[in-house]
């Protein structure tokens, strides 16, 4: 079992940490703070370097990953939900179909409904959860051959399975329903899209609780 430390992930921590790593790699500083410090906005121009972890299509793209580990380099235990082709690694995974990246490694990757995360994985485990969801019904049922998740439903089983004050990145194209008991809003980053590639962004929750 995982311990019961909490990474703490601010809007402020996320900025910054973006920001040093663009200045190092000569890229433009693209994230902010709105005025009261409690939200964050900004927005990543990948150009046409929107080559994919794999060839799995809506599979993550590289400049996802590697911007996301920039601005939280530690995510402390961490959740692949709609894992999909991510490769194994120090996390845990989770899809409803495995055979797009063979064997499963033990207690870490479950074959299962994302509506159900709660059921699969102890209560207030992980430190982040990274979903990407099929975001349509096209998408559900042309690319992926599966019926639309409930993404409400799947906000509140991550709910549970958070610790308090832990944090859930979902990439969608649009923003599901999420409930202000449950979540804090922390903000959004748009990836600026190229030529015959979908607008989608980044959208960060953080579960209430006492850190």
């Amino acid at each position: 079992m995982q311990n019961s430390i909490v990474i703490n992930i601010t809007p402020l921590s996320i900025v910054e940490n973006y920001n040093e790593y663009a200045r190092l790699m000569g890229l433009p500083e693209s994230l902010f703070l709105y005025p009261n410090g409690k939200r964050f906005f900004g927005e990543w121009d990948y150009g046409q370097n929107f080559k994919n972890i794999s060839g799995y299509k809506g599979a993550y793209a590289v400049q996802d990953m590697v911007r996301l580990n920039a601005a939280i380099p530690d995510m402390g235990n961490l959740l692949h939900l709609f894992s999909g082709s991510i490769p194994a690694g120090p996390y845990c995974r989770l899809d409803s179909n495995f055979a797009v990246i063979g064997t499963q490694v033990p207690v870490r990757d479950v074959v299962g409904d994302a509506t159900e995360v709660h059921l699969r994985f102890p209560k207030e485990y992980f430190d982040v959860v990274m979903a990407d969801p099929p975001w349509s019904k096209y998408h559900s049922e042309e690319i992926y051959n599966c019926s639309l998740v409930d993404k409400a439903k799947v906000l509140k089983s991550v709910h549970k399975v958070l610790k308090p004050g832990g944090i859930l990145i979902w990439k969608d194209y649009s923003k599901p329903v999420w409930s202000g008991n449950e979540y804090d809003y922390l903000g959004r980053i748009s990836i600026d899209p190229s030529s015959g590639h979908d607008d989608r962004s980044f959208k960060f929750y953080k579960k209430k609780g006492v850190l």
